[in-house]
């Protein structure tokens, strides 16, 4: 077909092409485009995936944080409690230590 738009006269108008040099073709064109439909769904699953598993770790790491500063303040309350009873209870109690038989009973001495 001359006339047809899609005529070269460089390229056999015959079924008889080798269907190894198509094959081949076929082959240089995917390496050349990338990967095939299938794979490239899934790739887009695969992404949507780790999209999902990276949110949901940022969603984690917000939480830990929380539970962290939550631990923090306890553990600053503790202290502080700590040092008020250290202060206010035990050294009283040693100063007070060979006044009273129950001071000396709680430290330890007859």
């Amino acid at each position: 077909m001359q006339g047809s738009p899609d005529y070269d006269p460089g390229v056999p108008n015959e079924p008889s092409l080798d269907i190894d040099v198509l094959r081949a073709e076929v082959a240089r064109l995917r390496d050349l485009v990338g990967p095939d439909e299938k794979s490239y769904v899934q790739l887009q699953i695969d992404l949507l995936a780790a999209r999902d598993a990276a949110i949901g770790a940022e969603a984690a790491l917000g939480t830990q944080r929380g539970y962290n500063a939550a631990l923090e303040a306890e553990v600053e309350r503790l202290q502080r409690d700590f040092r008020w009873f250290r202060d206010n209870v035990v050294l009283r109690l040693k100063r007070m230590r060979g006044r009273t038989s129950f001071v000396n009973a709680a430290f330890g001495r007859r």
